[in-house]
């Protein structure tokens, strides 16, 4: 379930702006707006300045929408709506 919330994150973030993201892989390609390449999992991105999340789920999996500042605490959690766009206005760096 965790892992959704992350492919939603990454989903949102590569929507609107342009921002580095590392895995445990070395995966470096563009990623499409629609993508499998996040499915499960973690992941962390280095954004220089505020970013907007944009995230529309395609099915109707329950997911959840998760960020975790650089300790590792909650900062926000929620469920994502199915067919509707879902925002998260001005992520800023570090937080």
């Amino acid at each position: 379930m965790i892992k959704k919330i992350f492919l939603a994150i990454i989903i949102l973030i590569s929507l609107t702006n342009s921002v580095n993201a590392s895995t445990t892989s070395n995966y470096a390609e563009p990623v499409p707006t629609i993508s499998k390449t996040y499915t499960e999992g973690f992941y962390k991105f280095d954004n220089k300045n505020d970013v907007d999340i944009g995230v529309t789920l395609i099915t109707n999996t329950p997911t959840k929408i998760m960020i975790l500042d650089e300790n590792m605490n909650v900062q926000f959690i929620s469920l994502i709506p199915y067919n509707t766009k879902f925002y998260l206005r001005n992520i800023a760096p570090k937080k």
